[in-house]
Parts: structure tokens; sequence; C-alpha cells
């Protein structure tokens, strides 16, 4: 499995089928019901995977309130659009209910045990496992999420045969609470099918090991540039990338000023697993650098490339 993936290996955006699937393959397949993948218990030390796709590209809203906003980000000769329904726009808070399963999908397949796209969740695993906390609201919010996810609506042009064509799919295609709490509002199981896309990134393990604090990173931000590290620095010694690219690539509808604030503020706070995070402010336009926290890599990898100084003089800039 690959640390990690470059835009130009990514040969197609969140693929629906297989280049020797016949016409209409997808249709047929999705009109039958899949088999029902029963989650492993798993509260504690469980493998936090998460799909290389939905980490590169802004899926997920960085909002506190409901987005309705329709979003499109293009690279590369890539283009792709949210649609949110009326509930609004699946947040990075809600992805935790999709790399819980996928998580869980990889765990039962490297354990011979037959998966599926259909997966029933006991919640309170969930919850514990994602560190949300389990009071009674918690299983409400659960459901929620399950909306924003059914509601928002992935478009993606992709080139077959020469010919570039418009798909379109959900990120999950439909749920079903099969406990409920007590006053019939909150979900204590429930079954939810998962894209094809994602369902074959488990499958073909274009996925990436996510570091478990991940979930306890509590601003939007904070998780976007941690899948954003884990996906291009990886577990090489740093990445670099200029304020108005990230700015792009976290999906944040921020004014550039602002959003170099709260990237200072952020830097300053260093909160994120595995990596530490500077703002090069002796460039225009300014660059924010991500680099390993082991520090032997990260001196042995500087010093290989000639840039010794260039990393100690950050930091340095950390320590003072």
């Amino acid at each position: 499995m690959s640390n990690h993936t470059t835009d130009s290996e990514t040969a197609t955006l969140f693929p629906l089928g297989r280049s020797d699937e016949p016409a209409g393959g997808n249709i047929l397949a999705s009109a039958v019901q899949p088999d029902l993948f029963v989650v492993l218990e798993a509260i504690h030390d469980w493998p936090v995977k998460d799909d290389v796709s939905s980490m590169e590209y802004p899926i997920f809203s960085l909002s506190k309130n409901r987005d309705t906003r329709i979003r499109v980000y293009s690279r590369a000769g890539r283009s792709i659009r949210i649609i949110p329904s009326a509930v609004g726009a699946a947040t990075v808070f809600d992805k935790d209910i999709l790399i819980y399963c996928i998580s869980q999908i990889v765990r039962g397949h490297d354990a011979g045990i037959k998966t599926s796209r259909r997966v029933r969740v006991d919640v309170y695993p969930f919850l514990l496992g994602t560190r949300r906390s389990t009071g009674g609201a918690a299983y409400e919010r659960v459901v929620d999420m399950c909306r924003r996810l059914k509601g928002t609506t992935i478009e993606t042009n992709v080139k077959t045969n020469e010919k570039e064509q418009l798909e379109g799919f959900g990120l999950i295609e439909d749920y079903r609470v099969t406990t409920w709490t007590k006053n019939g509002k909150g979900a204590l199981e429930l079954e939810l099918t998962i894209s094809e896309w994602l369902y074959r990134a488990a499958m073909d393990f274009d996925i990436l090991t996510l570091h478990p604090d991940y979930f306890s990173l509590g601003q939007a931000l904070e998780r976007r540039l941690y899948e954003l590290a884990r996906k291009h620095c990886g577990d090489k010694a740093w990445w670099e990338i200029g304020l108005p690219l990230l700015l792009e690539k976290t999906g944040s509808s921020q004014t550039l000023r602002r959003f170099k604030q709260e990237i200072k503020e952020i830097v300053e706070r260093d909160p994120l697993p595995d990596y530490r995070m500077f703002l090069d402010e002796s460039v225009k336009p300014n660059k924010l650098v991500i680099m390993t926290r082991d520090n032997a890599k990260l001196v042995c990898e500087a010093n290989k490339a000639g840039k010794l100084s260039w990393v100690s003089y950050f930091l340095q800039k950390k320590l003072s």
C-alpha cells in the first residue's frame, strides 16, 4: 500500500465502474440489494482508514452552519461539483461514519470475513470509537449525519474512450434506523449502504491509515489540514504548499486574509498528530510548511537535501 498518491496517479475521480465492465453494469448491480456486513465491535485500537480521493478533494463542508451552497473544485482537467440537499451538505465531522465503515470493512476483509457495501452499525461503539459524546443528543445527531450524507450528491467529469462524461452519485445510497432510542428520535442501531466508489477504494486498498487522534481534532479546518498532510506529506520529511492553493484544497469559503489568520492560529496551537506546521512568510505567496514529528528522519532528509539550515530555522522558530 502506498503512503501517498500524487494528482497524476489518480486516473479518475471516484470511479463508479471498471473499464472492462459492460455499459450499464453498475445500474444492474445497484438494483440488487447487497449482503449485510455487520461491523465487528471496535471501540479502542482499531486501524483508522480513509480513502485517498476524499482526502484529496474538498468534498465535505467545513461550515458549522447548514451549508446549502453548490461548490465546484477543478484541477488538472478534473472537476468535482458538490450539490447538497435542503438539509445541508455533509460535513467533515459527518465523514466519521464513512471512515468508521470503511475501516471496519478493511478490518473484516483482512480477517477473512465476507464484506459488503451494506453495513450494520451499532451506534454506541461508533460514538466511543470516534471519541464523541455518548449523551442522548449524540444518537439524534447520527441520524442527521445520515440525512446529510444521503442528500449530498457528487458530480464529476470522467473521460471514457476520449469522451468526457458526467457522473453523479451520493456519499451513501440509503440508510435505515433499525433500533431507535426511547424517545424515537435517535438511532441505537442503523444500516447504511456506502457508495460503490468508497467500497471499491477499500477493496482496492486505495486508502491510507490515519492517526487515531484525528478524531480528537475539534475544528473542521484542523481535520482537513491533517487529511492533506497525510495524503501529500505521507511518510516524507516535509511538504510545502502556497496559501492560495491550500485555501482551494481545503474547500474553505473564507477570504485569503482571514484564512491566513486562522492558519496562523492553528500553527500556534500545533494540534496535528504526526506533523508540525509552520507558516513561511518570507516568500510570496506565503506557504504552509508541514514537517514530520520524527526528528531523526527530518534531520536525515534535510541533510541529504542540503536544507538543514532551512529546517533548523523553522524548528527554532517553533521553540522561540
